[in-house]
């Protein structure tokens, strides 16, 4: 399959902000041995893989080999990066720009990437005064980070690195496993309490049990850190309903691939003061 036939998906919000290039990978069958995953952790083929961040870098418009990943640990670490970071963890063997959940840079020349597999990706866009980007940021957002409050964290390294203001933030809501599917114990409920009492929309009762709401719950911490709720988008897609187009950790195995959540600064942009001279 030719890059210009994948389906990549776009935020309405995030694409009508000038200066900022963005896309969430899918499962694709077909698409190479592996149907476009993009992880590199073992059993992974990582060369399969590095092929497929190629091909899905063409149809956003960014540089594979500016990609930037982390180590994912499920918790609500963000981590600054600048232009001296390209390339840490794109191709094979390049390692990670450390460990944490969320990516945040002001700079262009890079390209941030996340891996998830039912986990919700937040990509973070600010806009600036002319109305366009001036800063960008990725979290990976499953039940521990949530209720560690990752998204929260993310507007406010946004705001101590870079001095942005939390209504200057726009922000787009991944695919991750739904309301629909997402069943929890106990602890994960209280724990998401904890966090946050008045979030009782993000727990949903039924019969046999308590399932647990990723997009409610971190739309809630959103708003909760002072983003404007007509900033915020949500794909509203189950990756558990629809495994033949993304994957599922609950739905397809521990082993199954991982799609990508993908947001860069573009050079199409005027000089910013949030711009480093």
């Amino acid at each position: 399959m030719t890059a210009d036939l994948l389906p990549i998906l776009r935020s309405q919000r995030l694409s009508a902000i000038p200066g900022v290039g963005h896309g969430i990978t899918r499962r694709v069958p077909g698409m190479s041995a592996t149907d476009g995953q993009v992880g590199y952790s073992a059993p992974r083929d990582q060369e399969d893989a590095w092929r497929n961040r190629e091909c899905w870098a063409a149809v956003i418009g960014v540089d594979a080999e500016a990609f930037v990943t982390p180590g994912q640990v499920h918790g609500n670490d963000v981590l600054v990066v600048t232009r001296d970071d390209a390339g840490t963890g794109a191709r094979p063997g390049s390692g990670i720009i450390g460990h944490g959940d969320a990516m945040i840079t002001r700079e262009t020349g890079v390209t941030l990437l996340s891996l998830h597999a039912d986990c919700l990706p937040i990509l973070f866009t600010v806009m600036g005064d002319d109305g366009s980007a001036v800063a960008v940021g990725v979290s990976h957002a499953g039940w521990r980070g949530t209720v560690a409050d990752v998204a929260g964290a993310t507007i406010s390294a946004l705001f101590e690195q870079f001095g942005v203001e939390p209504t200057a933030v726009h922000a787009f809501l991944g695919p991750a496993i739904g309301r629909c599917c997402y069943d929890v114990g106990p602890e994960v409920i209280d724990a998401w309490l904890s966090q946050a009492p008045d979030g009782v929309d993000a727990v949903v009762q039924h019969e046999h049990g308590v399932r647990f709401d990723l997009v409610a719950a971190n739309a809630h911490l959103l708003a909760r850190a002072g983003v404007p709720h007509t900033q915020v988008e949500a794909a509203e897609i189950c990756t558990r309903c629809n495994g033949d187009r993304w994957f599922s950790h609950r739905a397809q195995g521990a082993e199954t691939g991982r799609f990508a959540a993908i947001i860069a600064l573009t050079d199409d942009r005027p000089d910013h003061r949030y711009e480093e001279d």
